[in-house]
């Protein structure tokens, strides 16, 4: 008997769990060179430790640092295929990262490198060129 309603409780619980949508929590994502194939998504800060190339705008809800901006241009726009990669978290590329689209980060954007937008730079904080541009 004691087996039963062991087993129907697990049952419920598994049952119930199905039903619950649980909150996504921020997943911090490290990971090597990168390319997004469309528009991408940071929820939290980003740093890049190498250049940042961007195929569209840029916007951070935050500081913006970077070694220097270039708009380079000789970039085509983005697609318009609606392509979105989000990174729930914080995001460290541990190398160059391209964005074929557009790049928003709700926090703050460090690149230990260029920052390359064929687009619009803009930033909601300081924008801060280490090396004055080149």
């Amino acid at each position: 008997m004691a087996v039963a309603v062991v087993a129907v409780a697990a049952v419920a619980a598994v049952a119930f769990g199905m039903t619950v949508s649980w909150p996504a929590d921020a997943q911090p994502a490290n990971t090597g060179p990168i390319i997004v194939g469309g528009s991408a998504r940071v929820e939290g800060p980003a740093t890049i430790m190498g250049t940042l190339r961007v195929d569209g705008n840029v916007f951070a809800n935050g500081p913006l640092t970077a070694d220097w901006f270039a708009s380079p241009g000789g970039y085509g726009r983005p697609s318009s295929q609606g392509l979105l990669k989000v990174f729930h978290g914080p995001l460290t590329v541990q190398g160059p990262m391209a964005v074929h689209g557009d790049l928003y980060v709700n926090g703050p954007l460090t690149v230990n490198g260029a920052l390359e937008a064929a687009g619009n730079i803009n930033a909601n904080g300081p924008m801060v060129e280490r090396q004055g541009g080149r």
